[in-house]
């Protein structure tokens, strides 16, 4: 059974064109920010990269554990989607899982897809892909949406686990 249904209408369209060798992660947190995007969609995200790193799980078989960190560097192709909401706890988990949501910032849960010397790896985008561009300006474009009328707020769990010693992360979802 859906656990919650929040109705959201899409307000406003942002197209992006990032800089050349820009990270696309500080790029988007940026635009967020500027437009003051607090509940939205990253709709689209396409263009080439130098360097590549994804939060991604590592371990095959043990599926509570936290994901680990690909890095890539070379000739590479992405696509990705997402979402934007808040986030109310700092979470911390940068040096397994490469992730850190500060409070107060923009909550980017973001999955791309790169495509690397004929291998194809999915996973949360984190800081460190950097745009490949060989003219001085990028063809690397990102669409953002703002939706109204649904809240998406990044949460710590009280619960500790083994694996997760500064709580388990979670996504509320609530209508505004």
């Amino acid at each position: 059974m859906v656990d919650v249904i929040a109705k959201a209408s899409l307000k406003e369209v942002f197209w992006a064109q990032l800089d050349p060798d820009g990270d696309v992660y500080e790029e988007i947190m940026e635009i967020c920010r500027r437009e003051n995007i607090v509940s939205g969609l990253v709709l689209n995200i396409v263009g080439g990269l130098r360097k590549a790193r994804l939060s991604m799980p590592v371990n095959a078989t043990d599926v509570e554990a936290p994901p680990g960190v690909l890095e890539l560097t070379g000739m590479m192709e992405c696509a990705g989607f997402g979402t934007i909401g808040r986030t109310i706890d700092t979470y911390d988990s940068e040096g397994v899982s490469g992730i850190l949501y500060e409070a107060g910032t923009p909550n980017l849960h973001i999955h791309m897809t790169v495509t690397h010397a004929g291998k194809t790896y999915m996973g949360h985008l984190i800081k460190g892909c950097q745009v490949r561009s060989l003219h001085p300006k990028s063809h690397f474009t990102i669409m953002l949406a703002r939706t109204e009328g649904a809240v998406l707020d990044f949460k710590v769990s009280k619960e500790r686990t083994d694996k997760y010693p500064r709580g388990i992360p979670i996504h509320d979802l609530r209508p505004a």
